[in-house]
């Protein structure tokens, strides 16, 4: 007798109410799906171009940032007048002009630049300056072209020159876009030089490269093409609707980056999926409903056990598991759905361990947020107690520590000088107790500088240097802070009485603080000189400096300049910002 049992209820419904919808709702879905593949590959498409657009713009930035700084260099400009019409070196002076031009231009060019950019300065008399030892050939056969469209009336933009193929002294394709910027001139002045600007095509060949599907094409604001595939055109003489196409503007450049595509060779794979798929559902659907058939019976017995186990799990039993008997597909499901069971077990466990560990990191966390001031109450409380048993010395000394400790909770908030001077006292104290020495500790700053801001803790390691380097073996030791202005810049000198330093290595460790860019710098062993350095620098730009110098009667002299801050509420923000990043 026929038993219309659950498996034949699955089998009659697939048959008539499942394969006949989907061959209806596939034709229908392939229609959306073909639509719907167009608007996100356009939209991927046009995020892409977004990036590839990001990345030549933020080279665009670094060379007009390059080119702004070097513009505005005051003491380059001077150079570069006196060097304007130069025509050849044949003179030491021009030779020595030459130099400090080439030197200040390296340094210039050294940091931002990619090796796919290229920059040279040339003089009214043609003369070409590079920022380093390159052969200068393939620029002088281009170099009457290139001047030839640079306008001499425009000094304060970057004009864009476009691209020229490279010289007989380069490999075969390879070309530049090349921009141009006029330094000095304005009005009837005649310029002094001209900053051009190389970017070689197949820094953008490169960038375009990253498109896997499609052709892009990059255009500058002339549509002269710079770099991408030739068969694409700026303006197109009709559009089709077989080609998709997506641009994107540069609005630093005016240039255009433009993508095009077939429909064809977007949906044309995916239309003979489909009609491959459908023959195939209709194939294996009617090789399904045979064999199930034959196996329904044999697919029962092992559901109904598949169902219980999963209840009594679900209920809390996590080590029942499924009895697995033969190896066909029944099988191989009671194995899956054994290893879940595994993995779930697993995951739990896994969960309540990361409970367990974030519980005990936000614990270390509060405990970590309550040990400072853990320590300063007990610091107060026993300088209570030292002032109780009218120990005033080292009372002082605990306060003095106390201070200290404040300011290093508050390290990333700025200082006023004063304010230094008040923790270098605290540090002398402790030094005093720590050492027995007895410290003489003077300060003659100048009233105007009380309120100056200052990064927090930038002398403390100067100070600290003296007593540990050098006064170690005074009988009479003597440290002394002065401050005052000159010329438009702040003086802070740190000078002691104690052994001084020998002149070579005073003059080595100059250079080695003053010059960042040496390898000097870099292996130099003492981080708190280094440290003092870089943060005047971050905070007060470039021309901060630190020099040691012997002292007057002995010892060393250790001698900061920076500019004088023209705004305090404007210097309080960036002492802060150069804490923060230090």
């Amino acid at each position: 007798m026929f038993k219309l049992t659950y498996y034949r209820r699955i089998q009659l419904s697939f048959l008539l109410f499942i394969i006949l919808p989907i061959l209806a709702v596939s034709i229908f879905s392939y229609t959306l799906l073909k639509q719907n593949m167009i608007e996100k590959f356009r939209l991927s498409t046009s995020n892409m171009l977004n990036v590839i657009v990001g990345e030549i713009e933020r080279t665009i930035d670094d060379v007009t940032f390059a080119s702004h700084y070097l513009v505005n260099d005051t003491g380059l400009k001077a150079s570069l007048d006196n060097f304007a019409d130069t025509g050849r070196i044949s003179t030491y002076p021009d030779y020595t002009r030459f130099m400090q031009i080439k030197d200040s231009f390296s340094l210039i060019t050294s940091k931002p630049l990619n090796n796919s950019i290229r920059m040279y300065l040339v003089n009214r008399a043609g003369f070409i300056i590079s920022p380093d030892s390159e052969n200068l050939s393939a620029i002088n056969e281009q170099m009457g072209v290139l001047l030839d469209r640079v306008d001499a009336s425009r000094p304060a933009v970057l004009q864009w020159l476009g691209v020229l193929e490279g010289g007989k002294d380069v490999k075969d394709g390879e070309a530049t876009y090349y921009m141009a910027r006029v330094i000095g001139g304005g009005g009837d002045r005649p310029y002094s030089s001209v900053l051009l600007i190389g970017i070689r095509t197949a820094y953008f060949e490169q960038l375009l490269g990253r498109v896997e599907f499609g052709t892009p094409a990059l255009f500058d604001s002339a549509g002269q093409r710079i770099a991408g595939g030739e068969a694409i055109l700026l303006h197109p003489e009709r559009d089709t609707d077989s080609v998709l196409r997506s641009e994107e503007a540069l609005e630093k450049t005016d240039w255009t980056l433009v993508y095009e595509t077939s429909e064809e060779a977007l949906t044309g794979q995916m239309s003979r999926a489909f009609y491959t798929g459908i023959a195939l559902v209709l194939v294996f659907t009617l090789i399904f409903s045979v064999i199930s058939l034959l196996f329904a019976q044999r697919l029962h017995s092992p559901i109904r056990k598949l169902q219980r186990v999963a209840r009594q799990f679900t209920m809390g039993n996590r080590d029942m598991r499924l009895e697995v008997t033969g190896k066909d597909d029944i099988a191989e499901l009671g194995h899956s759905f054994n290893q879940m069971l595994d993995e779930i077990e697993v995951l739990i466990a896994n969960i309540e361990q990361e409970q367990e560990q974030k519980r005990v990191l936000e614990l270390e966390a509060l405990f970590m947020q309550i040990r400072p001031h853990f320590l300063i109450n007990t610091l107060n409380s026993i300088k209570c107690s030292l002032i109780l048993n009218d120990d005033e010395l080292h009372s002082g000394v605990i306060d003095s520590l106390m201070g200290l400790l404040r300011a290093y909770l508050k390290v990333n908030e700025p200082a006023t000088l004063e304010e230094e001077c008040r923790l270098l006292r605290y540090y002398a104290d402790i030094m005093q107790v720590r050492s027995e020495m007895l410290l003489d500790l003077k300060f003659f700053i100048a009233p105007e500088l009380a309120p100056l801001i200052v990064p927090k803790l930038v002398l403390q390691p100067l100070v600290e240097n003296a007593i540990v380097h050098g006064l170690a073996d005074q009988d009479q030791p003597l440290i002394t802070v002065t401050a005052w202005r000159e010329q438009g810049m702040i003086v802070i000198e740190i000078a002691d009485n104690g052994d001084g330093i020998e002149e070579e290595q005073r003059l080595r460790l100059n250079r080695q603080l003053n010059e960042p860019d040496s390898g000097e710098y870099a292996a130099y062993p003492r981080v708190g000189l280094r440290n003092v350095i870089q943060r005047l620098r971050l905070t007060f730009g470039p021309a901060a400096s630190l020099e040691l110098r012997p002292g007057e009667a002995a010892g060393t002299t250790v001698h900061l300049r920076f500019p004088a801050p023209e705004r305090q509420d404007r210097l309080t923000e960036e002492v802060r910002a150069c804490t923060e990043s230090c």
